[in-house]
């Protein structure tokens, strides 16, 4: 009796082992990386003095970008601990990037996107840019 048990309690360990981590592999459960090494990740941050305006025309900005912009990359916005919004950009190198915004410095309905951003928000000096060469 005493082995019959041994052998159905592990059996029941074992199961219990595979249903925890039963699906750790599927897509939905994994988490991809920020970006790739060599490719280029820029987080812009701007105090913005009304966040509700400023969080839809970035929005609206960043759905221009991925429709218009003959460089692709992405965005997207995210509010700071401190309340200023943010875009978080990946482009694909270095090069591509400085194509996108050689784009964006010629492209009259980005820059009137731009410049409603800098109403809302106040000051277009208060944005700061860093840019990060992903390892």
């Amino acid at each position: 009796m005493t082995l019959i048990k041994t052998a159905a309690l592990a059996i029941a360990a074992s199961l219990a082992t595979s249903i925890a981590i039963a699906g750790h592999h599927e897509k939905g459960e994994h988490i991809n990386l920020a970006a790739q090494p060599g490719q280029i990740m820029v987080v812009y941050h701007w105090p913005c003095a009304d966040t509700d305006a400023g969080l839809t025309l970035i929005k609206e900005m960043i759905a221009y970008e991925r429709d218009a912009s003959p460089y692709p990359y992405s965005a997207a916005p995210a509010v700071h601990e401190d309340g200023a919004l943010v875009s978080v950009d990946v482009h694909g190198s270095a090069e591509s990037m400085e194509k996108a915004f050689a784009w964006q410095a010629e492209d009259a309905t980005w820059q009137a996107q731009f410049a409603a951003m800098a109403a809302a928000c106040g000051s277009a000096d208060d944005l700061t840019t860093n840019v990060l060469t992903m390892q």
